[in-house]
This record gives structure tokens, C-alpha cells and sequence, in this order.
């Protein structure tokens, strides 16, 4: 049986720490702060919600795609959970976690909100003491409501 030593769980909660301000950044609009998460250079998967291929990107570029996207919606709340976090040694880890995504807009054409749940694996690094993202696969399992809701916008 391992020992769980008190760096063990330092890094796992910091790491859930990282995870729970993405969320809470992106609902916030808080776009520097979110940015401050990610390495320079992070792979993005949400192929199974938009279709496509992944992709390697800039993390600056991503925070600037998302910023128009996310501020449209007149309210979202995106909630991680169930964090499962391997650390594979020093300074690498990767969580596998549920979530739920609410999105909230006024939209003449159909119901006001959309929910998506499904699950996010994310890759870490430890860069200077300070647990970043390097990766997001959001794999999207369910969905209700209106996923349309900007579509008279």
C-alpha cells in the first residue's frame, strides 16, 4: 500500500485548487486570471461537442477565443467535480473529473438554458511551485435545453 505523504496531498489540492478557478475564471470573465493557469503552449480537445481535430495552441490565443464566446451568455456556471489526480512524479499529473456546464441567455426562438454534463481529463505541470494546465480533453456525455441559445443574436 503507498503512503500518502503530506506533498502528496499538497500537490492534489493545489491541483484541484488550479482546476476550480478554470471554471470559476471563465464564469467571472476574469480572462488574465484564467490565462495565469495554462502554460504557454496548451492541447485543447473538445472535439466531441464541436467536431474537429485537437489542437496544440497558444494559451494566449485560446483565452482570446474564449472571451467573446463565453461573454455573450447573459450567465454561465460551469461545475467541476469528482476529481480523480494522478501525479506522476514531481512535477507531472493528470486529473479526470465530471462536470456541468450551465449556459443562461434570453433567446425568443426556444428555453433560455442549455446544460451540458460530461467529463474533462486535464494534463499538469508543476512551473515554479505552481500547478498549470497543459491539457484539455472535455468529453461532453449529455446535454438538455437549447444549445442553440445565441442563435438569434
Amino acid at each position: 500500500m503507498e503512503t500518502t505523504t503530506m506533498q502528496t496531498i499538497l500537490n492534489k489540492f493545489s491541483i484541484m485548487e488550479s482546476i476550480s478557478k478554470f471554471s470559476y475564471f471563465a464564469d467571472h470573465h476574469e480572462w488574465d486570471n484564467l490565462r495565469n493557469l495554462f502554460t504557454d503552449q496548451i492541447t485543447i480537445d473538445y472535439t466531441s461537442l464541436a467536431g474537429g481535430e485537437p489542437a496544440k495552441l497558444d494559451a494566449e490565443a485560446l483565452v482570446k477565443h474564449w472571451e467573446p464566446a463565453l461573454s455573450q451568455y447573459k450567465m454561465t456556471q460551469h461545475v467541476i467535480t469528482n476529481h480523480i489526480i494522478e501525479l506522476q512524479g514531481e512535477s507531472a499529473a493528470t486529473c479526470k473529473a465530471y462536470f456541468q456546464a450551465i449556459h443562461e441567455h434570453p433567446n425568443k426562438f426556444g428555453d433560455h438554458k442549455w446544460i451540458l454534463g460530461g467529463e474533462y481529463n486535464f494534463s499538469l505541470l508543476k512551473v515554479n511551485e505552481v500547478w498549470k494546465i497543459t491539457g484539455i480533453t472535455m468529453t461532453a456525455k449529455w446535454g438538455s435545453g437549447n444549445q442553440n441559445l445565441l442563435a438569434d443574436q
